[in-house]
């Protein structure tokens, strides 16, 4: 301990003699352990924190498979998940679940609320117990009115109700209906766990009430499913009594499960699989900022023990082993790392909350991401294994030492300086590599990202406001809700500066879907072989305040209602893909979709329309069809309105109408069109800024990096190329002498790195959208970028050595 006390004091004083080089390290090191630690720290809250539950290991996701259809992950309908639980022997607890607005009235406002919908062992599965009150007991799953009784979040609790701990055993009324509080949840319970914060949970017993209740229905799939293997129980195990079951029920109800299966995978893994990847790239990209880094540093310290040769000389002259002389250069080189690390660590909190801004609600976890213990220790482990890899090789080539010529005065070893300028154009190489290959990848995104925001989709996003609203089922039935939207649109439309408004459900881009299956007149199918297609409902005027051109036909019409022909609208793609070399214009299709009010008609192709990207603008747009929201209304619809102006300008005037036609109703989820639009791209963007700003500090590290060496290779030169001069050389001739070293190196690395890059970057083929892992222009484009930055970083140390002065020069050393 005492000898580590006097090489860290002799370490420490050796740094603070020379500040400029310990001011530079420190920085570099800074920026690539910050990085390094902001990352991680998403990465640990997303992809390695178990969730918040009771043994997190044994919970699983189920889902519904139909690979005719293209799907392994599809929500389940309620009978299949009950012949699940019961038939099962592999799950401890199975549940299901799903998300849905509530509107809580009663108050000054009313307030719409995200709610879950789930059965009642939902709880005790998961292992979490309510801060007051108690969950829900067995017999609330089924409908009635001791099946109305919802549970608090914390949240609402607090911000609702006070904290009141006499709430529970309150009634609120939700949608119309008495709800009874049973419980209030803590603080630190979120379920489920990829959704916007739900602030309270009903049970089935919601779905199982009316007079076709959709807990009776096969065919409708609305459910998410998790579930608790049993102790010693696998996934491979689970996997196959799931197929056994699946094949089962294939059999005894052929017209809704044809092609059905089963597909388990752990909960966390479901949560996470559209970001991994990305995520991996990323932590990736700042490991490769941080190698960088590292290879500066170690540049630095190399030029550096050149003026330490004599110091080292004394040392083992002095009897100090070079194992001594090894130990005390890594303390410095660690003492180095760890002053990095700290100046990294404050960058990384300010980092970690930049990236928490851009990502928002759009990356899972994202409120648990920041720095707790797990990535104190990485940043720790991360400076310390930095200090050594940085470190070693410049260590081991200092404490090597030939006494004789050494201890000279002004004696050098020629042979030792011919290998530390090896080494040291070798860490240019490897920086070089590096950073093309941080530079394609970040090229490539580039590319796929601009690419992508040239997508059109489908509609005209300016200035067009959407908001939504939900009516509750008990004061609008059927055609009230079919008046009480057209007298909403009629009054939006005559606000000023509004052009055209209408209805609709669901809104493209926003991440709703309504998926159904269809017949077609003439061509019969067995059920289970139904084609499917996205169902949209519209009010008039959808298509014209949208910007959907409509191609064939004629829209929807005011003589559309429920008194007349039965119609649809398609769009090209549902044409193309169903009536191929045919005009479907007069022909006829049943969705297989129908209430009591509307049940399920043959319905007359009245026009065709351009096809929308309705999920994402990376995906192609899916056959779709439109019903009239008069024929087949819904109680809830987002309204949109196409303006003159700034359609948030709206807002207050559309809260009046709705407020004049019922006081009692929310209106929530104030959006433009465009914000739905940069919304579909908020992923790729921000793997994109990312990747494009460690692609910088990559590009500005190597620049550095080689300034540096040629820097250090002219001075080491200064004698030789004041003999060239002297012997009748010009400038020019110095010029391209430097200039050729230092980008000889930079083609060497290059060539490295794109070889790298050819094989690296098809890793991240997925992420890619209209551009191709092995693009050669973008090999091209950042080849020559590289190789400017390059050029200017050799110029600078090249110029300087054509204005040596020969006869100071030869006076040298």
């Amino acid at each position: 301990m005492e000898t580590f006390l006097r090489d860290f004091k002799y370490g420490f004083r050796m740094l603070l003699k020379h500040p400029a080089f310990t001011a530079i390290a420190v920085i570099a090191l800074a920026l690539g352990i910050g990085a390094n630690t902001a990352i991680f720290s998403v990465v640990n809250a997303v992809l390695l924190q178990p969730l918040p539950f009771a043994d997190p290991e044994r919970l699983v996701s189920v889902y519904e498979t139909n690979l005719q259809r293209g799907y392994i992950r599809g929500s389940a309908s309620y009978p299949n998940f009950a012949d699940l639980r019961e038939q099962n022997q592999v799950f401890e607890k199975m549940s299901s679940y799903h998300t849905g607005d509530f509107i809580l009235t009663g108050g000054d406002e009313p307030l719409r609320l995200q709610g879950a919908i789930v059965n009642a062992d939902l709880f005790s599965l998961l292992g979490a117990a309510p801060s007051l009150g108690r969950t829900f007991l067995p017999e609330e799953d089924k409908p009635g009115d001791s099946g109305r009784v919802v549970i608090l979040s914390s949240h609402l609790w607090r911000n609702r109700f006070g904290s009141d701990p006499n709430v529970i055993g309150a009634t609120l009324v939700l949608g119309g209906k008495n709800f009874t509080v049973v419980g209030v949840m803590p603080e630190a319970f979120k379920f489920p766990v990829q959704n916007e914060p739900v602030e309270l949970w009903s049970t089935v017993a919601v779905d199982a009430a009316g007079e076709q209740p959709m807990t009776g229905q096969r065919g409708a799939h609305y459910m998410n499913v998790i579930a608790r293997l049993k102790p010693g129980v696998g996934l491979a195990q689970a996997r196959a009594e799931m197929d056994t079951i699946a094949a089962r029920l294939e059999q005894q109800y052929p017209d809704t499960n044809s092609h059905r299966g089963v597909f388990i995978e752990p909960a966390l893994e479901s949560l996470v699989v559209d970001i991994r990847l990305a995520l991996l790239v990323l932590l990736g990209a700042v490991g490769c900022v941080l190698l960088i880094a590292c290879a500066n540093v170690a540049n630095l310290l190399l030029a550096r023990a050149t003026t330490r040769h004599k110091e080292m000389a004394i040392r083992a002259a002095l009897g100090a082993s070079r194992m001594r002389v090894v130990r005390q250069l890594l303390t410095e080189s660690v003492m180095l790392s760890l002053a990095g690390g700290s100046l990294g660590l404050l960058l990384a909190l300010s980092g970690t909350r930049f990236l928490v801004a851009i990502i928002g609600s759009e990356l899972p976890r994202s409120a648990e991401i920041g720095l707790d213990a797990r990535v104190l220790g990485f940043t720790l482990l991360v400076s310390l294994l930095t200090g050594v890899v940085f470190g070693l090789v410049p260590a081991l080539y200092s404490s090597k030492t030939d006494l004789t010529e050494a201890l000279k005065e002004g004696g050098r070893s020629s042979g030792e300086g011919s290998r530390r300028n090896k080494l040291r154009g070798a860490l240019v190489v490897i920086e070089v590599a590096i950073a093309v290959v941080l530079l394609s990848a970040a090229g490539l995104m580039i590319q796929s990202l601009l690419r992508l925001q040239r997508v059109n989709p489908g509609f005209n996003p300016k200035n067009v406001l959407s908001f939504s609203l939900g009516l509750p089922e008990v004061r609008y039935p059927a055609q009230k809700q079919i008046d009480f939207y057209n007298q909403l649109v009629a009054r939006i439309e005559s606000l000023p500066g509004v052009r055209s408004a209408s209805a609709v459900l669901p809104l493209p881009l926003s991440s709703d879907r309504i998926r159904i299956t269809f017949e077609t007149e003439g061509r019969p199918l067995p059920r289970g072989e139904l084609p499917a297609s996205e169902y949209r409902a519209v009010g008039l005027n959808y298509f014209r305040t949208m910007g959907i051109p409509i191609l064939r036909g004629r829209d929807i019409a005011e003589r559309d209602d429920k008194k007349s022909t039965p119609v649809i609208v398609v769009n090209d793609t549902f044409a193309q893909k169903f009536f191929p070399g045919e005009d479907p214009i007069g022909k006829h299709i049943k969705p297989g979709i129908g209430t009591d009010d509307s049940p399920s008609v043959w319905r007359e192709i009245v026009g065709v329309v351009g096809s929308v990207s309705h999920l994402s603008l990376s995906a192609d747009p899916d056959p779709e069809y439109y019903v009239p929201h008069a024929q087949m209304p819904f109680d809830s619809m987002t309204i949109v309105a196409r303006t003159e102006g700034d359609p948030r300008s709206l807002i207050s005037a559309v809260r009046s109408e709705v407020r004049a036609l019922d006081g009692d109703l929310p209106v929530y989820n104030f959006k433009t069109l465009e914000e739905y639009v940069a919304g579909s791209v908020a992923q790729p963007r921000f793997n994109t800024l990312l990747l494009a700003i460690f692609a910088g500090i990559a590009l500005v590290l190597t620049a550095v990096g080689l300034y540096g060496v040629m820097s250090y290779s002219v001075t080491q030169r200064t004698h030789e190329i004041g003999i060239r001069m002297a012997l009748g050389a010009g400038g020019h001739d110095v010029l391209k002498m430097v200039v050729r070293q230092g980008m000889t190196l930079t083609l060497v690395g290059m060539g490295a790195g794109l070889a790298g890059a050819y094989f690296l970057t098809r890793f991240m083929e997925s992420l890619l959208f209209g551009v191709s892992a092995t693009d050669p222009i973008t090999f091209i484009g950042i080849s020559v970028v590289l190789a400017g930055v390059a050029l200017g970083a050799c110029f600078v140390p090249a110029r300087r050595a054509t204005r040596v002065d020969p006869m100071i020069a030869l006076r040298y050393e």
